[in-house]
Formats: structure tokens, sequence, C-alpha cells
């Protein structure tokens, strides 16, 4: 097989593939959960033949709760890496290429500013508990 023809083929069978096993993933999750559903529904049917209490209803599982949002360290992250890269280059470039060193301190800064205007209000989220509903009128 010619080469050219190999190196057109190989992306586009991964992109083919990949997009086929999401499509995959996304079918069996419907259907596992339509069968769960079908499930408690012939139990709570059968339940209420025989005069039995219904049971509750399953917990499901769903994703876990986002963790707090951690602007300050990436903050001080990306700042520190980007003041460290600026005196780097500095020190052994010279004279233009050291301002490269402030993009991402400037990024850091960014978080820095963020954090201290808004991230301080945003509500922690302990396990188990919904966030906050959002004002009326909005």
């Amino acid at each position: 097989m010619n080469p050219a023809v190999l190196g057109v083929m190989i992306p586009i069978l991964a992109i083919i593939l990949g997009v086929a096993t999401a499509i995959t993933a996304i079918i069996a999750g419907h259907r596992q959960r339509a069968l769960r559903a079908e499930l408690r529904h012939r139990e709570r049917l059968a339940a209420i033949e025989k005069g039995i209490e219904i049971p509750n209803d399953p917990v499901e599982y769903s994703m876990p709760p986002m963790p707090r949002p951690r602007h300050l360290l990436r903050g001080l992250i990306w700042f520190f890496v980007g003041a460290v890269l600026t005196v780097a280059m500095w020190q052994t470039a010279g004279d233009v290429p050291y301002l490269f060193g402030l993009i991402p301190a400037a990024v850091g800064l960014a978080y820095l500013i963020y954090y201290f205007v808004e991230g301080r209000h945003e509500p922690e989220l302990t396990p188990g508990s919904a966030p906050p509903a959002p004002p009326a009128g909005d």
C-alpha cells in the first residue's frame, strides 16, 4: 500500500473508531438504565399485586460532586512558573526572549485576581449536599 494513502487512512480510521466507541458506550449505558427501570417497574407491580409495601427506589449512582475549585493553588503555580521562567530566560537568552515567561505569570495573576475577587465567595460543597439554588428573578 502507498505510504501517502496509509498516512491519510490512519487519522480517518482513528476518528471513525473513536466516534463508534463513544456511540457504543452511550447506547450500552442507555440500555442498562432502561433495563434497570424495567426491572424496578416489574418489582413494584408485583408488590402492588401481592399487597406488599412498595420497596424504595434504589439509589441511582451518579457522578460524585465536583470538588471545590482551587483557583488560589492554580494561580500560585502559574505565577511562580512564569516568574522562574522569566528569570531563567533573562539570565540565559538575553534581551527579548525573557518576556515570554510573562505569559504564564499573567495567567497565574489572573487566577489570583479571580480568587481574591470571586473565589472566596463560592460555597463549599460537602458530599451529599446539593448546590445552592440561583437567586430569584434571574
